[in-house]
């Protein structure tokens, strides 16, 4: 009978239930409070350094497996560099978009963090208390404002945070079994770090999930069926970084110096870390590009030291587990960020410690496991050794708020070391000469400002690399293979395009009114590449083609006809060697007259004294 066939339910798509209360309010209201101190920072930033050159190469590349697995500095982020391609697309070098979805990621990862604590804890004041050290935490804050670095950092929070919040919800309801992984995916496929979300995950639950012993609890979580796809997980980032790691050129990893080894974990682990994870560092110093590196002072250093051992002793006193929490905080810490940072930046020196961004994603540790060691997990019996003093409560109260007042200070304090308008300054103006130049305009290439784009890059510091995401199509390859001109543009000191005034290092001239022999070598000497320029100034009454040949390398030109004061003309030369001829074709060289030559790159004329 057609009345016993029983009808197919209609597929649904539902979203999870979200639990309102007190604590879920009040967790809501510090996220937008500590997001708005965020935007604050962020709109005192701009883009920088590494920001100019991943905005770049994404212009310059499509959306390949060649540029999505390429590994930079160490780092293997197919993730961060489609994000990064992606917003350039749309709207490249626009600090606004980048600061909307960085701001909203790490909401995406402050709220991802309330429901991995309510999950964990319930709905107890003390989750408040957790989430407060994390969302105003002032070490996160400068990975976020440099955009370089919120690539990787702040979807490496999130991911974290939801692959443990998912793990949980798997080992106590049997749902979302592989959402872990996923997430886990996530991270690592915006972080190298993320390869520790799976240890980090199942630290948390064989400690506070299992039963008994730690390592009997450990070896029952290992078999879950879900663990060896991690494995699987793990084994496929390894061998793909090891197929693309020569990919990074120029950025591959040279090793650490064992001499700055030392200077560089002092800092990092009993500067850095410490202070930071208090609320400090309260003061900056050692400006840079990318902001204000931690300078605690000594006083700081200490009371930030004798919180955390205050912490340490106290939890452990009174809460049976505390230990297990310090333990996986003190093994994140040094074998996910300590010894990672050791090899890939103890080159050169070693305050490359107070850079807090090598340890922002222990801040999620931090206040997690802060937590964990106080706060009893739900359905965990016998918890306490004894029973909580009366004004235990109060007291942890009290350096919640403080932490927040110090937080505040840091967060302010590291704003006010933000100098992103020069930078901001300079696009600015670049971005109105493009679309105002001449639809025929030639535009020479030459080092944007070191304040852009550090010397070391080499040609991909130059304004043809660096600009061509802002120009129109035919513009940026005119960019990339200028042509022979006889009045150029170039983009001066501030951004604005001037027409070329100077070629140097090199200039030679001929007295009065006489020309060089035909068979002239200038002694120039190149080591090739683009950006270099041939300025020739010349008399010949007809049209005249000529030929530079450097290094066995020869560019052809055809220079105009002049009048009896000559002319000057440009013509690009990327020829590596010794030497330098000019040489006008076939017959043509008995009306030529060559009288000076410069050699090198182009720029504005110099300014008048």
């Amino acid at each position: 009978m057609v009345e016993d066939v029983k009808r197919s339910e209609p597929f649904r798509i539902t979203l999870p239930a979200v639990r309102t209360g007190p604590v879920m309010g009040v967790g809501l209201l510090l996220i937008l409070v500590s997001l708005v101190f965020r935007a604050g920072v962020l709109s005192k930033a701009y883009f920088v350094e590494d920001d100019f050159l991943f905005v770049a190469g994404a212009g310059d590349s499509g959306l390949t497996w060649e540029y999505l697995t390429r590994v930079h500095k160490g780092h293997l982020m197919p993730g961060a560099l489609a994000v990064v391609w992606l917003l350039t697309s749309v709207a490249p070098y626009n600090w606004a978009l980048v600061s909307f979805v960085t701001i909203a990621v790490q909401a995406a990862a402050s709220v991802m963090f309330l429901v991995l604590l309510r999950r964990l804890f319930g709905d107890r004041a003390g989750v408040l208390a957790a989430l407060t050290v994390f969302v105003f935490a002032p070490l996160t804050v400068p990975a976020m404002s440099w955009w370089s670095a919120a690539l990787n950092a702040v979807p490496l929070q999130l991911a974290l945070v939801a692959a443990l919040a998912s793990h949980i919800r798997y080992v106590r309801e049997g749902k979302g079994r592989w959402r872990a992984l996923i997430w886990t995916a996530v991270g690592m496929a915006f972080s190298t770090k993320g390869v520790f979300i799976p240890f980090v995950v199942l630290g948390v639950t064989s400690a506070y999930l299992g039963k008994g012993l730690w390592a009997r609890a450990l070896l029952t979580e290992l078999r879950r069926p879900v663990w060896w796809a991690h494995g699987l997980l793990l084994a496929g980032y390894a061998v793909l970084y090891l197929l693309r790691r020569d990919s990074a050129g120029s950025d591959a990893l040279t090793g650490p110096k064992s001499e700055v080894v030392p200077g560089l974990v002092r800092r990092l682990l009993g500067e850095t870390f410490p202070t930071g994870a208090v609320g400090g560092p309260l003061r900056w110093g050692g400006l840079t590009a990318t902001g204000g590196l931690a300078d605690p002072a000594p006083a700081t250093v200490i009371a930030s030291w004798a919180v955390i051992a205050l912490l340490v002793v106290v939890t452990c006193v009174y809460r049976r587990r505390a230990w297990r929490a310090w333990a996986i905080l003190a093994a994140y810490v040094v074998v996910a960020d300590a010894v990672p940072t050791v090899i890939a930046r103890a080159t050169a020196w070693d305050l490359v410690g107070a850079e807090t961004r090598y340890v922002a994603d222990a801040a999620v540790l931090f206040a997690l496991c802060l937590a964990l060691a106080w706060l009893p997990v739900e359905g965990e019996d016998d918890t306490r050794r004894r029973p909580l003093p009366g004004g235990l409560s109060l007291a942890a109260g009290a350096l919640t708020v403080a932490f927040l007042a110090v937080s505040l200070v840091s967060i302010n304090a590291y704003g006010d070391t933000l100098s992103g308008d020069k930078a901001r300054s300079y696009l600015d103006n670049a971005r109105a000469s493009l679309a105002t130049a001449a639809p025929d305009a030639d535009i020479y290439s030459r080092p944007v400002p070191q304040e852009i784009v550090l010397p070391w890059n080499g040609p991909r510091r130059l304004t043809s690399y660096v600009l061509a995401p802002l120009a129109d199509p035919e513009t940026r390859e005119r960019m990339r293979t200028p042509r022979p001109s006889a009045a150029p543009y170039v983009f001066d000191a501030t951004g604005k395009l001037v027409l070329v005034g100077r070629v140097a290092p090199f200039f030679d001239a001929v007295e009065g009114r006489k020309c060089y022999r035909a068979e002239r070598v200038f002694p120039v000497e190149s080591l090739g590449g683009p950006g270099m320029v041939v300025a020739v100034a010349y008399v010949s009454p007809q049209p005249v083609q000529v030929v530079v040949e450097l290094g066995g390398t020869q560019r052809a030109a055809t220079l105009p006809a002049t009048g009896v004061m000559g002319a000057l003309y440009y013509v690009p030369h990327d020829g590596a060697g010794k030497g330098m001829r000019i040489s006008a074709a076939g017959g043509q060289g008995q009306a030529f007259c060559l009288r000076a030559v410069a050699f090198g790159e182009p720029g504005p004329a110099p300014p008048a004294l």
